[in-house]
C-alpha cells in the first residue's frame, strides 16, 4: 500500500454521503410511467444511461418509489431528455406527493404522447425513448437497475447529428445546448465543446 503523506488527496468515509463530497457530471432525464389511476407520472433521474451500445436503457430505482412500482406493473416507461431551459419544470416533477398519493404539479407539466407504448414525454424535450421493461437487476442496497428495451426513439431535428463531411459537432452543441446535472445540487448549460482526442487506431 502506498503512502499518501505527500499527496493532495483527502481520504473520506466510504458511506452513503461519499457521493455528496464531490461534484460528478450526469445526464438528467425524465422517466415517464403510468399511475394506477391512469394518469402519468414524471420523475427526474440522473443515474440513468444506455446499457452498452445496443437498444437498452436503464436507470436506478427502488420499490419505495412510484416510478419503480409503475414500471413493474405496466412493463413500459418513457425517457425524455430535457433542454437547459426546462430545468425548472424538470425539478418540479420531483415534487413530493400529497397525503392521498397525488402529485398535483403534474397537471402543470406539458406532455406529449408516445407512439408505440402507452406513455407520455416531457413536451419539447430533444430526445425521447419508448421502452418495454426487460429486467430488474440488483440489489445495490435498496436500489435496483431498471432496464428497458428501446422500441422507439425520436430526436428533434435541431439536435440530431448529421452524417456528412460538413457536419460541425461544435456548432450543433452551441446551437442546441445540453443540460448536465452536477450531483448533488447544481446544473450546467453546455454550449462549448471540443472534439475528443481519440487515438488514431481507436475502436470501441
Amino acid at each position: 500500500m502506498g503512502d499518501n503523506k505527500n499527496s493532495n488527496m483527502i481520504k473520506i468515509s466510504v458511506d452513503d454521503e461519499m457521493w455528496n463530497r464531490i461534484y460528478t457530471v450526469h445526464s438528467l432525464v425524465i422517466i415517464g410511467s403510468k399511475e394506477p389511476d391512469g394518469s402519468f407520472n414524471m420523475a427526474p433521474k440522473h443515474m440513468a444511461m444506455p446499457m452498452g451500445f445496443s437498444k437498452y436503457f436503464g436507470f436506478i430505482g427502488t420499490p419505495r418509489k412510484s416510478t419503480y412500482r409503475n414500471v413493474e406493473r405496466e412493463k413500459v416507461f418513457t425517457v425524455s431528455f430535457p433542454r437547459p431551459d426546462q430545468v425548472v419544470i424538470s425539478s418540479l416533477s420531483a415534487s413530493r406527493r400529497e397525503k392521498d398519493d397525488s402529485k398535483p404539479i403534474l397537471k402543470k407539466i406539458p406532455m406529449t404522447d408516445a407512439t408505440e407504448i402507452e406513455g407520455k414525454f416531457l413536451e419539447n424535450s430533444y430526445f425521447n425513448l419508448e421502452c418495454k421493461l426487460s429486467q430488474f437487476l440488483g440489489k445495490f442496497g435498496e436500489w435496483e437497475l431498471v432496464i428497458g428495451e428501446v422500441v422507439a426513439a425520436c430526436v428533434n431535428e435541431d439536435a440530431i447529428r448529421r452524417e456528412s463531411k460538413n457536419f460541425d459537432g461544435a456548432q450543433l452543441v452551441y446551437d442546441s445546448p445540453l443540460l448536465a446535472y452536477l450531483h448533488p445540487d447544481r446544473f450546467s448549460k453546455i454550449r462549448k465543446s471540443n472534439a475528443f482526442p481519440f487515438p488514431e487506431d481507436f475502436k470501441r
